[in-house]
């Protein structure tokens, strides 16, 4: 079995992805920032800090894979100058020293699975389909996750595997965007914003998880795939079918556009805009997905 290296394991997907790996047998390093310690044989935890370029040595002891789940929030506060730095340097700065360590301390990895965005593709409402071979846009967001991506491809160098996943919004009871609007559609509160036809592409945590043991078990997967599932929806129709599932309806107004800018400044684009993007490159790889409808995640996770 393989000794896996996640960093930035302390998050929502981190730690499902942390249980699933030990459940199959796998032995996780784990890279925290502050001192954490494990019950579990097969897991240990190892501090670094990007800011000071520190990391534990120890860490990389037998690991040949590396999953990097790092980034600051991107919708957790509006985009002042200094959070926008945070938002990028929080992922960019984290490859690097990782990057770095690797290559100085000529340490063998032979997979490093990264994470990016389909906000590479811009903040936009269209009826175009977005594959991986799609021009990225012009606005904030598409420049982090180009430079999120470039920054994985140093791993090239390496003769190393790289797999980069452009993940929608991923969906889950203990975490994101279902935690924070679960408890208003509870009330029958309708959570559709502006005009509700901007699409919402999304992937169920389970199948992310499931998606990555895809990657370790298959070498031949490689390059980037985009991390969402088959079924395009509209915010309307998130909201109708997050209703549905609390046994509710709702006659409220969507929440006017110019409110969600008041509000979130900037920001306020990746909560306005989206657009469909297809997963037909992961479905030819003989990826299959088990929450392929948004009904059928949350029936089975409410």
């Amino acid at each position: 079995m393989n000794k896996i290296l996640i960093a930035g394991a302390t998050g929502f997907i981190g730690q499902q992805m942390i249980a699933s790996l030990l459940e199959k047998g796998y032995f996780v390093n784990a890279l925290s920032r502050k001192p954490r310690r494990s019950s579990k044989p097969q897991l240990h935890y190892f501090q670094w800090d990007t800011d000071t370029g520190f990391i534990d040595k120890i860490a990389f002891e037998e690991v040949d894979v590396i999953i990097n789940l790092t980034g600051a929030n991107i919708g957790e506060q509006r985009w002042s100058n200094r959070r926008k730095k945070e938002i990028v340097d929080s992922r960019i700065t984290s490859i690097n020293l990782l990057y770095n360590f690797v290559k100085h301390n000529n340490i063998q990895i032979k997979t490093f699975i990264s994470s990016s965005a389909v906000g590479y593709y811009g903040t936009v409402t269209s009826d175009n389909i977005f594959t991986e071979e799609s021009a990225a846009g012009k606005d904030f967001l598409a420049e982090v996750c180009q430079s999120w991506e470039q920054a994985a491809m140093q791993y090239q160098t390496l003769g190393t595997r790289i797999v980069i996943l452009r993940k929608g919004v991923i969906i889950g009871k203990d975490g994101g965007m279902l935690q924070k609007l679960s408890p208003l559609a509870r009330l029958g509160i309708n959570v559709s914003l502006g005009s509700g036809k901007q699409f919402l592409p999304w992937m169920d945590v389970r199948d992310v998880i499931r998606l990555y043991d895809f990657i370790l078990a298959n070498n031949e997967i490689s390059g980037i795939y985009n991390a969402v599932s088959s079924e395009h929806i509209t915010m309307n129709e998130f909201s109708r079918i997050l209703l549905q599932s609390f046994g509710k309806k709702s006659w409220l107004p969507n929440t006017p556009a110019f409110i969600i800018k008041m509000i979130f400044g900037e920001m306020s684009v990746m909560l306005l805009e989206g657009s469909k993007v297809s997963n037909e490159k992961l479905l030819s790889r003989g990826f299959t997905f088990e929450f392929d409808t948004l009904k059928k995640s949350l029936e089975s996770s409410m």
